[in-house]
């Protein structure tokens, strides 16, 4: 049976000698292993199907539940996320993200939806690396029914100038230190997830608040996925070896 449907490579493995075993995220069939049989082949017309963040409509063979690459015309591919280090390992971090959350056989537009805008996003040299992903990861949490609760806060009219925790079990900040499973957090951290949600923020509490947002995100995506994010992990590294990082 052949299928038609929009894609993006979230995961690109060697498979034998020319061929490779794709990760694909369709909306429509969620996340699928697919056969790219001699894409490795010097003059191969699908190569560039097989390549990391290939956006395009997938024409798969299905047989036994099992699918394999017969055709593809490509949409976007992301190209430049290539050629700069931080972008490439937010694009994976991203990525990293669906393969965490995504089952086989679910419908998930939102989500794919929001991937290609933060694909977009980390390919535009002046657009915020940080902002890209921590917006992605905010989206992804609420797709997956675990979204961060960011107005909490103001609702329950707390203090929001003094102590704040963020509590995992519920997703949300508190003035309230004895939260179920809570964590001390920053204001800059609240205030720039806050932003990234698009909701009111304070602009001048926002001084290093990406990084430790991404922090916050990585520990709570791992806690409700058992996900490691290790790509997360790296880009947060390559922070902070740039002293003109987040």
């Amino acid at each position: 049976m052949e299928i038609k449907t929009e894609g993006i490579v979230l995961q690109s493995m060697d498979y034998k000698d020319n061929d490779k075993l794709l990760t694909l995220f369709s909306p429509t069939l969620g996340k699928i292993l697919v056969g790219a049989r001699g894409v490795k082949k010097p003059k191969a017309k699908l190569s560039f199907a097989a390549q990391p963040f290939c956006f395009a409509e997938y024409i798969l063979a299905e047989k036994g539940g099992r699918y394999t690459l017969t055709g593809a015309y490509q949409y976007e591919s992301f190209f430049s996320l290539r050629l700069d280090i931080v972008r490439f390992y937010a694009a994976c971090a991203a990525s990293e993200i669906c393969l965490a959350i995504l089952q086989e056989n679910e419908h998930h537009q939102g989500l794919f939806i929001g991937f290609v805008e933060c694909l977009k996003s980390l390919s535009l040299a002046e657009d915020d690396v940080a902002e890209g992903v921590i917006t992605f990861a905010l989206i992804a949490l609420r797709e997956c029914g675990y979204p961060m609760d960011l107005g909490y806060l103001e609702e329950c009219g707390g203090d929001i100038g003094g102590r704040i925790w963020f509590d995992f079990a519920d997703g949300r900040f508190s003035t309230e230190e004895r939260c179920e499973r809570g964590e001390r957090a920053s204001h800059s951290t609240y205030y720039t997830l806050r932003k990234c949600a698009g909701l009111s923020y304070r602009e001048e509490e926002l001084s290093g608040g990406k990084k430790r947002a991404l922090r916050l995100l990585r520990a709570y995506l791992s806690d409700k996925t058992e996900g490691k994010f290790d790509n997360l992990g790296e880009l947060l590294r390559l922070y902070e070896e740039d002293a003109t990082g987040v």
